[in-house]
């Protein structure tokens, strides 16, 4: 596992100078500020996490970022690198309410420093939360279904 595998979208983040106040917890300034100093004050990956997912159990598919599925190219390079979960399971079934077509599936997963790097980011729903898993880190893994939805 490289130590800061999550270096790559945060570096994005120092190129397009996007909405740093809203990610880090302490003021950092991004235009000038090197990329490893990023990754360190983005918060370690803690807690408990929901995911929408198709499969059961969760597949690696269910745990592709928009970067590596090639989805929305001109979003938010920096986000796109990561995972959107949530921190609260009604939020993963009121987003899966609006978007049906992520899946059926409301998956758990609990993470800890060891997995990545996650911070609350701008969502429709209030716990929107992105997860950067380091390199190796075997998502589906850490994720077990919990709820089907109808």
């Amino acid at each position: 596992m490289k130590p800061y595998a999550v270096i790559f979208p945060l570096a994005l983040l120092v190129r397009y100078s996007v909405h740093a106040e809203d990610i880090f917890d302490e003021p950092v300034d991004v235009r000038a500020t090197d990329p490893a100093i990023l990754a360190y004050h983005t918060p370690d990956a803690e807690g408990i996490l929901y995911r929408i997912v198709k499969g059961n159990p969760p597949t690696n598919a269910d745990m592709l970022s928009h970067h590596e599925t090639g989805r929305l190219p001109k979003a938010n390079p920096c986000l796109r690198c990561g995972l959107s979960v949530f921190r609260i399971i009604n939020d993963a079934l009121n987003q899966q309410k609006l978007h049906p077509k992520l899946g059926n599936r409301i998956a758990k997963g609990s993470v800890s420093f060891a997995d990545g790097k996650a911070c609350q980011t701008q969502g429709q729903q209030s716990t929107h939360t992105t997860w950067w898993p380091y390199e190796g880190v075997d998502r589906a893994a850490i994720f077990v279904v919990v709820k089907e939805v109808a």
